[in-house]
């Protein structure tokens, strides 16, 4: 099957939509964080759009959360946007490219985010396990469909 430049943003656009509600690591709180908050202490997962299981108010987390949010959002408008704009090859190519970017240095981010995280758990991160989440696949194929994306700019024709 050979999509369209435009069904490509669009499939790249719809992925990252999908993985707002989605985690992308999930801490496992273990025997030792339970003993140090309680029985009813909560797994946090760093979700597209939030985390849960982790006070929201401390000003770190409050600020991760809503700049991954944000950055996602922006991913989304502005692929959609390339789709209105694709004549403009050049445009399209560049701000493409520069999604693809943001997209490379994801990864890092969630490092950093992660470990944060971890670092804000006090006596619970003795025995923390994480655990990948299904975001992660979503995100290898939002870079996937993006590098496709980029290479059929690159050619001569735009579907």
């Amino acid at each position: 099957m050979n999509l369209t430049t435009k069904q490509l943003l669009l499939t790249s656009a719809i992925l990252a939509l999908l993985v707002l509600p989605l985690p992308f690591v999930w801490f496992e709180i273990g025997p030792l964080g339970k003993l140090y908050y309680g029985t009813d202490v909560p797994d946090i997962y760093i979700l597209g759009a939030t985390i849960l299981g982790k006070d929201r108010s401390f000003w770190g987390i409050n600020f991760a959360y809503k700049f991954q949010l944000i950055v996602i959002v922006y991913f989304i408008l502005s692929t959609l946007w390339t789709i209105k704009i694709i004549e403009r090859r050049n445009f399209a190519f560049n701000l493409t490219r520069f999604n693809l970017v943001l997209l490379l240095l994801f990864p890092f981010w969630l490092y950093m985010y992660a470990g944060g995280v971890l670092n804000n758990s006090d006596g619970a991160a003795a025995d923390i396990e994480l655990h990948l989440g299904i975001g992660l696949i979503l995100y290898i194929l939002i870079v996937i469909v993006t590098i496709l994306t980029i290479k059929r700019l690159r050619s001569t024709s735009i579907s």
